[in-house]
């Protein structure tokens, strides 16, 4: 017999009759998807990040249109309201370096530089972000910077940029590195599949790297930042030798060196920042576990993970989840080209089954606003969410593709829920 003043389980109908009014009364409507409008409807989120200095981003999936849309207008709130200055993503360090370069300067051909990125961020809607970001700068002070933190590519211009600031301070020095950077440099257009599929003695060019990086941190200089920044060069190459030596599992290394750029980057340069990953990377868990057909089920500690532990409640995480709809998925299996799929239907136990009830095609949501107990304890349950990443295979549907490991409490502050995405936009 239960106890007078112990409450009980709330069946699954109260719940959700519960969810659905909390949600009408404080989910805040979105007029558009469109990033070019007014941002009036969404400035609200001004507020609700407050002092945060990095704030996650998360789309349950790369390829749905609206959901960039709406993450290139939260940036514009936090850069336009609140004076964030760098927009990181999931793309590689060397890769982002070149679009950095664009967004300070106009150098170099957008289109090209877009076609160069990796496949999620090879889409119109970032070509409209990094062209928004450049138009700003022309007119700002202040500008703002674009970063990648991700150690999956390596290019020739950040091993130029170590040596050549060694051959300036230590230039005794200079053939010690060449020993290494003659093995490590990249030669070659597929230099990461074969030193994926080729390269037997792995560990021989992670410790190429590690001496690298070690002889580049012994030095000193009259440029104390200078020196700073060479090193953390070095440090990507050496990243990027790990992780295909021996991080290939997705056991969490990759999370954990982009949470590690990004505290980098933000002491380095003061800046606010804005991180626009997936859901997946972003969400506050010490313990993730996604499901992605046919490759099977990953458990690893994300981004967002290492950012609370780094930054505590300065560490903001928004989600943006959707309902039904078309996106572009798939790259991650053959013929390994991303092409649009109708997006797996909501099954049971899916937590965003609890969100389309309302009137609204889209809202912004503040979960940490007024929930009634029911709620609460809702919101700090464990929950089952979608993630359609670079592997969706129409035939596994049933199966299902999502994620577990926390609760929406533990996961964000923020939700921008979309009823229905079409597919990212070709370039």
């Amino acid at each position: 017999m239960t106890a007078h003043n112990e409450p009980t389980e709330a069946d699954e109908a109260t719940v959700r009759a519960e969810v659905t009014e909390w949600i009408r009364q404080y989910g805040l409507p979105l007029s558009t998807a469109d990033a070019t409008e007014s941002l009036r409807d969404i400035e609200p989120l001004g507020a609700m990040v407050g002092a945060a200095d990095v704030v996650g981003i998360g789309p349950s999936t790369y390829g749905g249109h609206e959901q960039f849309t709406q993450a290139h207008r939260i940036i514009r709130v936090l850069v336009e309201q609140l004076g964030f200055r760098t927009v990181a993503t999931e793309e590689d360090w060397d890769v982002a370096r070149e679009l950095d370069r664009y967004v300070l300067t106009g150098e170099g051909d957008l289109d090209a530089l877009v076609a160069g990125t990796g496949v999620p961020w090879r889409v119109g809607e970032i070509r409209d972000l990094l062209a928004w970001i450049r138009e700003y700068n022309t007119t700002h002070d202040e500008p703002v910077r674009f970063v990648g933190v991700g150690v999956i590519d390596t290019r020739p211009a950040s091993y130029d940029e170590v040596a050549d600031h060694v051959a300036a301070v230590a230039p005794e020095r200079s053939a010690e590195l060449a020993a290494h950077f003659d093995v490590l440099r990249p030669t070659r257009p597929d230099h990461v599949r074969w030193f994926i599929g080729e390269v037997t003695d792995k560990d021989r060019y992670v410790e190429h790297a590690r001496a690298a990086a070690a002889l580049v941190a012994s030095l000193s200089g009259p440029d104390a930042k200078a020196q700073e920044w060479i090193a953390q060069q070095a440090r990507q190459i050496v990243g990027f030798y790990e992780h295909y030596a021996h991080h290939l599992t997705d056991d969490g290394y990759r999370d954990a060196k982009m949470a590690e750029n990004i505290v980098w980057w933000q002491r380095y340069t003061g800046h606010r920042i804005a991180y626009l990953s997936t859901s997946a990377h972003s969400v506050r868990s010490d313990g993730l576990t996604i499901n992605v057909p046919p490759r099977g089920t990953l458990t690893f500690r994300p981004t967002g993970g290492h950012l609370r532990e780094a930054f505590g409640e300065r560490y903001f995480s928004i989600g943006i989840t959707f309902t039904a709809g078309t996106v572009n998925s798939g790259w991650g299996l053959p013929p390994f080209a991303s092409r649009p799929i109708a997006a797996p239907a909501l099954a049971d136990g899916f937590v965003e089954s609890h969100f389309h009830n309302y009137a609204s095609p889209r809202y912004l949501l503040d979960l940490r606003r007024n929930p009634p107990e029911i709620v609460k304890r809702w919101l700090a349950a464990p929950v089952k969410a979608r993630i359609i990443g670079s592997i969706c295979a129409p035939d596994q549907a049933a199966e299902g593709y999502w994620m577990t490991g926390g609760s929406l409490a533990e996961w964000y502050d923020v939700l921008l829920h979309e009823k229905e995405l079409t597919p990212t936009q070709a370039k």
